[in-house]
This record gives C-alpha cells, structure tokens and sequence, in this order.
C-alpha cells in the first residue's frame, strides 16, 4: 500500500522476566489483514492447522528456535508458515510460545489467510504465499518507554554505535542464528542493554538490509524500545532483558565497552505506548 496507518496505544509500563519459564507468553501484537479471508471448513483451513499442528510439533526439539513448512501441493489450498523464537531462549519456553500462538493466531485472526503474531519470546506466521528466504518489512511495529533521557544526544551516540555492531555481527549468523547482543557503559552506574535478531532463512545482506531499517525506525530520546517485523526485530533497554549465560555460548560479546558519559535518570512505573504502523 502506498501510504501509512498510525494506530498509537497505551500500555502499562511491565518488566518482563527473561529467564526460561512455562510461564504464559507475553503478547505483543497480531497483524491480520481483513482483505485475505478463506472459506471456514475449505482445504486452506484444513491445511491450516495442519501446518500450525506441524510447526508446533517441530518447536520442540528446534535446535535454532527456527522452523518453516508448507502444506498442500497447489493454490488455493497451499499454505506457508514459519517461526522464530527468540534466540536466548530455552527449548521450553520457544515450544510453549509456538503452542500458544498456534491457538491465538486462530483466535485472533478467524478465516485469515494471512496472519502473524508477536510475543516477546517468539513470532509465529503463514500465508498463502511463499515466505521462506522472503524479507518482509512489512508491517512495521515499534514500542518505546516514555520516560526521557536528559542526554538524548550522548545517549543517540552511544545507541547508534551498539546497534551498528549488533547489527554487522547478527547479519553474518555464524552460530546459525541471526542474533546479536551487547550491553555498553552508558554512566558510571547505567548500562545500554541491545538485542538484534533476524530469520536465519535471511542472506547476510537482507538481514544487514532489513536491522538497517530498524534502526532507521527506533525511538528517539526514550530510555528504550523496540521495532519488529516479520523478518528482523531490534530492541534497546537501561536493564538487561535478555538471557546473558544463554547468549554467551552462542554470541561473541563485543570487544569494547564505551566510557560512561554524563548521567541519565531513569524514572519507573513510566507507560509504555505502542505504534503501529502498516505501508
């Protein structure tokens, strides 16, 4: 589509906890377009929880958190899908996510042939069209903290050059993976916290292509946020929020940590708002 919807909504600000847990996964976002809809009891629909069946089934020994299938040999009826859990996670919570989406996705997107959920620990989609190896920056998706930095241009500086570096090092996947992580000085007490991540179907230069965008995207002068897509997703944080002990074995950390520069408060119980944006 040629132009931009902007939907802006308030959330109550949460700390997530990252540790592996059979905990509930935390919702994000759906994205269902009204325009593709199937017939209920058709073959796309059969073939539908076939495949869900089938991605949930394989989310639980998926040694990358990643998996992709398709089902049906001809259109109408093929159907797409894939997963992506993200890459600090444990082999648990990466299946329970898959599974919960696999029951949500239908909920929240009745008779879609087009459809794709985010948690914070996983993202879960199908189509009607291929999707494999297929970057895909649309729809666009970006929740940041209102509360302020009282440095905006010293804290940009410091964002800019972390995610540049998580972004080249998540690009390359060499652990089979396309992930990255690093936590840089931000003040003498205060860390940056940064995770970049694509679909391991992605070449180096669509997934260096599609973080590029990301960060193009992420929020400015916020003490953190994030944007995701159904392809690649970039998240910043004052505190860590992703699994450090899972990611060490997994992800060379990076060679430097920056000099701390002026101090930044950080104020709690802050909301959270939530844009979406679909081009």
């Amino acid at each position: 589509m040629s132009s931009c919807i902007t939907i802006s909504l308030s959330l109550l600000f949460f700390f997530i906890n990252f540790e592996g847990t059979e905990s509930a996964p935390t919702f994000l976002r759906h994205y269902c377009p009204n325009a593709t809809l199937f017939t209920p009891n058709s073959t796309y629909q059969s073939n539908l929880n076939t495949l869900l069946s089938s991605l949930s089934s394989a989310a639980t020994d998926s040694a990358d958190g990643f998996a992709n299938a398709v089902v049906g040999q001809n259109p109408p009826g093929q159907v797409y899908g894939l997963f992506l859990c993200r890459g600090d996670v444990d082999a648990a919570t990466c299946s329970n996510c898959v599974a919960t989406g696999k029951q949500d996705i239908l909920q929240r997107c009745p008779n879609r042939r087009v459809s794709v959920i985010w948690y914070d620990e996983c993202m879960l989609r199908y189509s009607d069209g291929s999707i494999y190896s297929v970057m895909e920056q649309v729809p666009s998706i970006t929740m940041y903290h209102t509360g302020k930095i009282t440095n905006p241009t010293q804290f940009m500086q410091v964002l800019r050059e972390t995610v540049d570096d998580i972004t080249a090092r998540a690009s390359v996947g060499k652990s089979g993976k396309k992930l990255a992580v690093a936590e840089a000085n931000f003040t003498s007490l205060q860390k940056l916290y940064t995770l970049a991540q694509c679909t391991p179907d992605l070449t180096v230069l669509e997934c260096n292509t599609c973080l590029r965008a990301t960060i193009a995207g992420l929020p400015r002068g916020k003490q953190g946020g994030r944007l995701f897509t159904p392809s690649c997703s970039m998240r910043f944080e004052l505190y860590p929020f992703y699994n450090a002990s899972a990611m060490v074995a997994l992800v060379p950390p990076p060679s430097f940590l920056r000099s701390p520069p002026a101090p930044v408060t950080r104020r709690k119980g802050t909301c959270l708002f939530l844009i979406f944006v679909l081009c």
